[in-house]
């Protein structure tokens, strides 16, 4: 790389370790984005954002390398930057590249956010009930709100009038259906489950923003658990799964699932064959694969409950931080850090948040109606005109592994050690992902091994993208790894209902209500 002349770096950047070393990356990334319409404002908080991420993968090799230069006698930290500009690609290579391809993923994100922003105005406009007439522009954009793939991610976008939308760079046509089933039940119960407008592409599309703010009274909260147990019994009879805290919004009175990818799932044939389920005993066929709700004896961590545990606000955390960035004295440290369990997903009424466990009566009442509507409803909804017929032919994401097992192997990946040669990471790599796969009896699942190095080589959180008629994955089509499929799973589930599989329910209900990490 090309010694370039020292950045001064604004004072918002100080903070970013490594930040000196790592403004040379995105120098084409800026230069692109001078050549649009953005403002300058939105260039210079993109560019911020963009420079955190390259921080977050490179510190631990900088740092190693700083410590190391520092025993041969290194004493100015502006010599190191120095270093680094003319040896970082060669001693290096691997993260070289890393760096590289996250700049251009990042710049190839925004540039696509834009361009099919420009292209979908009119459409957008009619969706989401903005003015025809009025010079809409992108205003600002809030990047990574989700699993990152090829670069993008679910992001947020603020129009020049203020309007928010969320923009998804995949298929969002569950979004659409898992629409039409909440307005038959809307329906069916005489409530109004709030519903998310979307305006779907084949490759992405985008979504109403779902806010989050206050209840404005105790009506609202009854209101809001009554409806979040509708949910919960939706996602059952679904089998939705990954509705974690962070796929879920208490806006008012509304209890709002923002991501469908996983509203519906298809089951595997042999279970038994991912290790990492053994750690994780889900009651199949229960509330509790959602993750809306947990329960303490399913290894399952109780901060993941979309819907919360009463008491669980905030827990302090080890966590390995640089401190004095930038300067002769950065270190990683190990620090105790408070983190947020509670985000967007627990309703906010007079300055504190309000647990499901206080108001037990309407969440259950909630999800007694939907399981008895559901129940009442078997034959419309095994018919031809049942609204789960509009799952058929849709795209759904299937992720094999818990995504924080890929996000932790990554991570680990990150050591000096693996950033020095392309044949070491991917050595290390294979090692680390093939441990689930020495069982005797996974030579038929090797293939996904395959997938899975693919997409992590690149840095990505592998996935597979499946028709909901599937029962294979990948371009395996010989090989049937699923005994039903999505549509198939609901109808399963329709035919296991009972006054029994209620009542085990409700008792998971109970449990998870019963849970209070305050006392």
């Amino acid at each position: 790389m090309d010694n370039p002349t020292m950045n001064l770096i604004k004072d918002e950047r100080a903070d970013i370790p490594f930040v000196d070393v790592l403004v040379p990356y995105t120098e084409g990334f800026v230069n692109e984005l001078k050549k649009t319409n953005i403002s300058a404002v939105l260039i210079n908080k993109l560019h911020t954002g963009l420079l955190n991420e390259m921080s977050s993968v490179a510190e631990v090799t900088l740092q190693d390398e700083l410590n190391n230069l520092k025993k041969n006698g290194l004493s100015i930290y502006s010599e190191f930057v120095e270093t680094m500009y003319s040896t970082l690609a060669i001693k290096y290579p691997v993260l070289n590249k890393i760096l590289k391809t996250v700049a251009n993923n990042y710049l190839i994100h925004i540039q696509n956010i834009f361009s099919n922003f420009s292209k979908d105005l009119h459409l957008i406009s009619k969706t989401f009930s903005l003015a025809l007439n009025s010079n809409i522009t992108i205003k600002d954009i809030n990047l990574s709100l989700g699993d990152g793939h090829g670069g993008e991610s679910t992001a947020s976008v603020t129009l020049s009038n203020d309007t928010k939308l969320i923009y998804k760079p995949r298929n969002i046509d569950t979004a659409k259906s898992y629409n039409i089933f909440i307005d038959w039940i809307n329906q069916k119960l005489n409530i109004n489950l709030k519903i998310l407008r979307c305006l779907n592409y084949e490759h992405y599309g985008w979504l109403e923003f779902a806010d989050h703010h206050c209840a404005d009274s105790v009506t609202d909260l009854q209101e809001y658990y009554q409806k979040a147990g509708v949910l919960l019994a939706v996602t059952l009879l679904l089998g939705s799964k990954d509705c974690h805290y962070e796929n879920v919004i208490a806006s008012g009175k509304n209890p709002v699932i923002i991501d469908h990818e996983t509203i519906i799932q298809p089951v595997l044939s042999q279970q038994s064959i991912r290790t990492w389920d053994e750690h994780h005993k889900i009651a199949p066929f229960s509330v509790l694969e959602s993750m809306l709700i947990i329960n303490k004896n399913t290894g399952v961590p109780t901060e993941y409950a979309g819907y919360g545990i009463k008491g669980n606000i905030e827990i302090m955390d080890l966590e390995k931080k640089v401190i004095h960035p930038n300067t002769i004295d950065s270190k990683r440290d190990t620090r105790f850090v408070f983190r947020k369990l509670v985000k967007e997903n627990i309703p906010f009424y007079e300055d504190k948040h309000l647990f499901a466990a206080d108001y037990r009566a309407f969440f259950i009442e909630g999800f007694t109606k939907a399981y008895d509507l559901f129940v009442s409803s078997k034959d419309e909804l095994m018919s031809s005109d049942s609204p789960i017929q509009g799952f058929k032919k849709q795209k759904i994401r299937y992720v094999w592994r818990p995504t924080f097992v890929y996000f932790r192997i990554l991570k680990y990946m990150r050591s000096s050690v693996f950033m020095k040669s392309s044949e070491a990471y991917e050595s290390k790599l294979y090692e680390l992902m093939s441990k689930a796969y020495q069982k005797a009896d996974c030579e038929n699942y090797k293939f996904i091994l395959n997938h899975e190095m693919q997409q992590m080589l690149k840095g990505d959180i592998p996935f597979f993208n499946l028709d909901s008629q599937d029962h294979h994955l990948g371009g395996n089509g010989s090989f049937k790894i699923f005994s039903h499929n999505c549509i198939e799973n609901i109808e399963q589930r329709i035919n296991l209902f009972s006054t029994k599989h209620k009542e085990e329910q409700i008792e998971f209900i109970n449990n998870w209500l019963n849970i209070n990490t305050s006392v």
